[in-house]
């Protein structure tokens, strides 16, 4: 088979040399900024106006700050669960009361308004207007309902507790309620949902925008004599 070289002579690469050269030179560069200013100073340059359209990107300490307000707007999730209840009552019914008998019925019937409600574990810490509410997972169906319509461990404790000192002939109410296993009836039902909470959570921050809005072209962005603040810069 014939062999096939490439031509030595060099006025055959020098076409190809040339236009290798106009493409390096025709190649867009990188624009630069060539003012020089202070914040909290006046733009002593012409009236700068934008050509084209671009975004404004959010500094770092805005970001941070959008950021924080988003995480403190999330809704702790809860899962009620039904036979925390149903467990309840089928306890207090195997429970020997003993002098507190008579406020067996009482009983129940606390228990009935205080689980229609609902029990969490504790009450969300965060002090936000956020963590006013809850969103409760009920029947499939998720509703938002204030904390201040639930109850905590300790205040379904109490509750109960308020019942029981209510029976006048009872003494050392203390021994008895310990006694009796009714220290123990109380359980959430509403169950902190941590893996959704989360998901929601960083969602929401996936969403923060890195803008804060765009300059249209032929805007101005700042005027000859204006103070140049950090909303321009």
């Amino acid at each position: 088979m014939e062999k096939k070289y490439f031509p030595r002579k060099f006025k055959i690469y020098l076409p190809l040399i040339v236009l290798t050269v106009l493409l390096v030179f025709l190649m867009p560069t990188a624009s630069k900024f060539n003012y020089d200013y202070k914040k909290g100073e006046p733009w002593m340059y012409e009236t700068l106006v934008s050509k084209f359209d671009f975004p404004i990107l959010k500094t770092e300490r805005q970001m941070a700050e959008d950021i924080e307000k988003v995480s403190s707007n999330v809704v702790p999730c809860y899962k009620h669960d039904a036979s925390v209840f149903r467990r309840i009552i089928e306890r207090l019914g195997q429970t020997d009361l003993g002098v507190l008998e008579s406020a067996r019925p009482r009983i129940a019937s606390e228990l009935t308004e205080i689980y229609s409600k609902g029990v969490i574990a504790r009450a969300p810490q965060r002090d936000s207007s956020a963590y006013r509410v809850l969103l409760v997972q009920r029947d499939r169906r998720t509703v938002k309902q204030p904390v201040s319509e639930v109850y905590t461990f300790e205040q379904a404790q109490q509750q109960i507790y308020d019942v029981l000192a209510s029976v006048k002939s009872v003494q050392n109410l203390d021994s008895v309620y310990n006694a009796t296993g009714m220290v123990r009836i109380i359980e959430p039902d509403l169950i902190l949902d941590q893996q959704t909470t989360d998901r929601i959570h960083k969602e929401s921050i996936d969403n923060v925008s890195h803008t804060r809005g765009v300059f249209r072209a032929g805007q101005t962005i700042v005027a000859n004599g204006e103070v140049v603040t950090a909303e321009i810069v």
